[in-house]
């Protein structure tokens, strides 16, 4: 999926009238973008206008751990598409990403790809592995 280019005005309107309706309720706010055109939506979860919690939130509809929420707040939407450092375990990082709108957790050991998940219940079963329960 590519994203759409929406003009940047027209896409900072958009995200004020959003934001402003979802206020600080992530689960408003996942609703609101549900319900948005598909382009309007994929260019906002890919933009600086929101946050990586907000878009994390949004694919997964799930609160991450606390750290983890911490660290996705203080990156823009749009540097999921680089992967966000989430979580793991003494040897394994737990790293966020978004593919062509496609929601992705990867585990890696250094520089080596572990485990890799897609979809909407990626961060579940990347924690179901650091859990032990699926290595």
């Amino acid at each position: 999926m590519v994203v759409p280019v929406i003009d940047p005005f027209e896409l900072a309107v958009l995200a004020d009238r959003v934001l402003q309706i979802a206020g600080e309720d992530v689960e408003v706010l996942a609703e609101v973008l549900e319900s948005l055109d598909p382009d309007a939506r994929a260019a906002l979860l890919d933009s600086d206008l929101l946050n990586a919690y907000q878009v994390f939130y949004y694919h997964f509809r799930e609160v991450p751990e606390p750290l983890a929420e911490d660290r996705l707040l203080l990156h823009a939407a749009q540097e999921s598409r680089e992967g966000i450092l989430v979580g793991g375990d003494e040897d394994l990082d737990l790293i966020f990403f978004t593919r062509q709108g496609v929601p992705v957790m990867e585990i890696r050991e250094a520089d080596t790809l572990v485990a890799r998940y897609e979809g909407k219940d990626a961060y579940r079963r990347a924690r179901a592995f650091l859990a032990g329960q699926d290595r």
